[in-house]
């Protein structure tokens, strides 16, 4: 899921949904389906189903903790499922497991203005800025 939903940056609706989803299924994917038991199981993994059975996990999320400091990281939504709030679900889900786990600090980073746009309205709010370093 995860693959495909980072494939097409953004929050613009787009084509690859539920069945390019069961498609893209490769031995890769199988260690992806790992980590989100282990995530499952420990709580630090929350997805989002929408719509019938047969659609599956169309938005999903990751919660990374450490003391009192916990990040949001990794909400992504198939393209074909975008702008049903189902991204937004997860974030506060996360967050407000994180806060109510006791987490004194909540983070996130914005792939963009509009997604920083988005985490405001959730609630965010911006205390500073993270470079990526890159060798020369």
């Amino acid at each position: 899921m995860a693959r495909l939903a980072f494939a097409a940056p953004g929050a613009a609706p787009g084509q690859a949904g539920p069945a390019e989803r069961l498609a893209a299924r490769t031995p890769a994917t199988e260690a992806e389906l790992a980590d989100f038991r282990h995530g499952a199981a420990t709580g630090r993994l929350l997805v989002a189903v929408a719509g019938t059975p047969s659609e599956g996990v169309l938005s999903g999320g990751a919660l990374l903790r450490v003391d009192d400091v916990a990040e949001v990281a990794g909400v992504g939504t198939l393209p074909a499922a975008r702008r049903r709030g189902l991204g937004a679900a997860v974030t506060v889900a996360l967050a407000r497991t994180a806060l109510d786990g006791g987490a004194r600090t909540v983070l996130l980073s914005a792939g963009g203005a509009a997604q920083a746009r988005l985490y405001a309205r959730l609630g965010f709010r911006r205390v500073g800025t993270a470079c990526i370093a890159e060798p020369a």
